[in-house]
């Protein structure tokens, strides 16, 4: 759960993406085809393959409000792809398969009003190619869409500075300083004692030997004094 919270931002990118990369791709073999009826089969993925980046930059550029120019290039490339992808439906179906029949079945009575008369299956075909090839770049496009609003809306989000809770901090500071203070040194009776040991030794090192002494003026006061050591 904390996972998906973190990348909550990355997974709608990706939720966005998903769709328009793969209908993209579909959409870029349907347009070959019809590009190869008037062209060499290496031109039409080339011009396929521009149709397909120009019309989701189009469609970028009108999201990002760059003017009303940018629509005559859209409708342009939005029809190639809307021909391209019919164009291939229209070529794949196959009225006599049983898959059609089958959908002529279910939707007869519904596409009866539309125009369509009942049992011409070149009237279902047509009904289907538009239908079925006409919706890709449609979902391409939407969710183009949806993701440059999507990234608008995050930028113009203002930044909201964290809430900071002065007792909250007060507690974990007070627990810090309790870890510190348990961990902290204290010197027992005997470390003093060496330590004090090792004081004297190195000082009769630097000036000599550490003697008492009692002076006249004050009887009954020893005083410390270092005796030089012969050189």
């Amino acid at each position: 759960m904390n996972w998906i919270q973190n990348n909550f931002r990355t997974i709608i990118y990706i939720a966005f993406l998903v769709p328009i990369l793969a209908v993209a791709g579909v959409s870029i073999s349907h347009v070959t085809t019809w590009y190869g009826i008037s062209n060499p089969i290496s031109w039409a993925i080339y011009l396929s393959i521009g149709i397909e980046i120009a019309a989701l930059a189009a469609l970028a550029a009108i999201s990002a409000k760059m003017g009303r120019k940018v629509y005559f290039p859209f409708g342009i490339v939005t029809l190639i792809q809307f021909i391209g992808n019919i164009f291939f439906a229209y070529q794949y179906i196959d009225v006599n398969g049983q898959m059609f029949k089958d959908w002529v079945d279910m939707v007869d009575p519904i596409v009866s009003y539309l125009g369509v008369e009942s049992g011409d299956p070149i009237g279902h075909k047509r009904f289907l190619a538009l239908f079925a090839g006409g919706m890709l770049p449609i979902i391409s496009l939407s969710f183009l869409h949806m993701l440059v609003k999507f990234e608008e809306e995050d930028k113009g989000k203002p930044k909201v500075d964290p809430v900071i809770d002065i007792d909250e901090l007060s507690i974990e500071a007070g627990k810090k300083e309790a870890e510190v203070e348990k961990e902290r040194y204290i010197p027992t009776e005997e470390d003093l004692k060496k330590l004090e040991e090792e004081l004297i030794r190195v000082n009769e090192e630097k000036f000599g030997n550490l003697t008492e002494e009692t002076t006249e003026e004050e009887p009954g006061i020893k005083r410390l004094s270092y005796l030089r050591r012969d050189a």
